[in-house]
């Protein structure tokens, strides 16, 4: 049975968005870990010449791994769905929308 514009939409939205929360939840919780693991907030621009390289380089990669894993973790769980997520599922998502 083909699926309605108005669910495809939505389905596609979902896919756009539920990615991106995970990312932002995954930075503040970056953020709170960095600040119980070194008692200091975490650097609001790393590349400032303010924050040391040490800061920098622990922000960076702690940042850029749980946000890595959410993101992950996001699209694997909605794989098993109907809901699109990047690359090729979207790219048909996209034009399943622009002809219907």
């Amino acid at each position: 049975m083909p699926k309605s514009k108005s669910s495809s939409l939505l389905l596609t939205t979902a896919g756009f968005v539920l990615p991106a929360l995970a990312s932002r939840a995954s930075r503040d919780l970056s953020r709170a870990g960095y600040q119980f693991l070194t008692k200091s907030p975490a650097p609001r621009n790393p590349a400032s010449p303010e924050v040391r390289w040490s800061e920098a380089l622990l922000w960076a990669a702690a940042a850029g791994a749980i946000g890595g894993l959410a993101r992950l973790t996001a699209r694997r769980l909605l794989a098993e769905t109907d809901i699109p997520t990047e690359g090729d599922d979207m790219d048909e998502a996209l034009i399943e929308l622009q002809e219907s």
